[in-house]
């Protein structure tokens, strides 16, 4: 029992550790799963201003990241969770400068260039930031697909990374199974992660989940993924093909969810007139055939939803999925009277008192008869529907 509990208490200081963003931080590298901001500070002349104090602040936590340009006037602030951010450039004799609104995006390097005037403190000059069309930072062939084409643009079955194929040079391999290719190689030759971690199927050498609608992540916990086509770093490796560089939802200081639902039903949709079902009606005795639409239909819904624990500092986010389909088995037989192989007695009477599995193989002797005289009755080939399941 104590050793129970103290694993337990472990456990949440780890999570806890894991959780607590430190208040200020000076950092000078780049993960995969983060993003970075750079640029130059220069003076009105176009010369470069060094020392100049640069802090990064985030919009949606508060946390915030200082460094100096250096002696080129040259700056860089890595490890940022993706979101947007302020970034604030102050240096003596000078006009503060703030660039709000900065977006950083995974695996990428946001360039803000802060062009400070002379002027007297308390005076600030202020622009919105934007992402650059050209990356002038990496030499990577690389996009990234955000919320707003994970959001606004339609897929079917709500399967995030198909997203890629946005991605020039990516395509859907010729099988129809949804694996992607990447300028031509075989779409064996990926490598998929999710916040850092593999997310690659072992044995078939292909993205976790495969092509199925059932996944691992939902996509309302997706905050945004780098697609690498080509010239990507070293760091993220194993693979000759493309990169999927995937980074997950955080809670900020804000409550903020959404909830999705989808349907599809064949219901909705026409008939079609050449799948047909013997029906015998009841008052002439005779077998019609008509028009046969067995029910299909997926439905598909969840939501995500996160805000603060303590404010600035610690953060919560909760995403949920689930799907349901019903698979209805349809069978056509082309030659009836061989494919069900009729008893030569009706098997039902054998089956009053038998129990368990005797008693199943009775019923579906049974049902084979009826389908064997229905097949008599109007010559082959018919459709029977042989099982609908859901």
């Amino acid at each position: 029992m104590t050793i129970g509990r103290l694993r337990a208490g472990l456990l949440c200081l780890a999570i806890i550790a894991i959780g607590v963003f430190p208040a200020t931080g000076s950092l000078h590298a780049q993960g995969t799963t983060e993003g970075a901001i750079a640029g130059t500070v220069s003076d009105p002349s176009g010369a470069v201003v060094a020392n100049a104090r640069i802090s990064v602040v985030n919009e949606g936590t508060n946390q915030k990241f200082e460094t100096n340009s250096d002696g080129q006037g040259y700056f860089r602030v890595a490890h940022l969770q993706p979101a947007t951010y302020t970034v604030n450039v102050s240096a003596q004799g000078f006009s503060e400068y703030a660039a709000q609104h900065t977006l950083v995006t995974v695996g990428s390097v946001t360039t803000v260039d802060a062009h400070v005037t002379v002027g007297g403190t308390g005076q600030t000059v202020q622009v919105t930031g934007e992402v650059p069309l050209i990356n002038s930072e990496t030499p990577e062939l690389a996009s990234t697909i955000g919320q707003v084409q994970i959001n606004s643009l339609p897929i079917n079955g709500g399967r995030w990374s198909s997203f890629a194929l946005l991605t020039p040079g990516a395509v859907s391999n010729s099988s129809g199974f949804g694996l992607l290719s990447f300028r031509g190689t075989s779409e064996l030759l990926n490598n998929n992660t999710i916040d850092g971690a593999d997310n690659n199927q072992a044995y078939f050498s292909e993205e976790r989940g495969r092509t199925r609608l059932q996944y691992s992540t939902s996509e309302e916990a997706i905050q945004e993924f780098q697609v690498n086509t080509s010239n990507y770093s070293s760091e993220y490796g194993r693979s000759a093909g493309g990169v999927i560089n995937t980074v997950t939802k955080s809670g900020t200081n804000q409550i903020h969810g959404q909830a999705f639902f989808r349907d599809r039903d064949n219901g909705w949709g026409a008939l079609n007139q050449y799948t047909t079902l013997p029906v015998k009606d009841p008052s002439t005795g005779k077998f019609n055939n008509v028009v046969y639409a067995p029910k299909d239909w997926r439905k598909q819904w969840g939501f995500g939803v996160g805000g603060p624990i303590l404010r600035d500092h610690l953060f919560w986010f909760y995403a949920y999925d689930q799907s349901k389909r019903n698979f209805p088995g349809t069978a056509r037989a082309n030659n009836s009277t061989n494919f069900f192989a009729a008893p030569s007695s009706d098997p039902a009477t054998s089956c009053t008192g038998a129990t368990g599995t005797t008693k199943d193989v009775c019923l579906i002797q049974s049902d084979l008869k009826l389908a064997t005289d229905t097949a008599a009755a109007l010559g082959p080939p018919q459709f029977f529907e042989l099982a609908t399941i859901g």
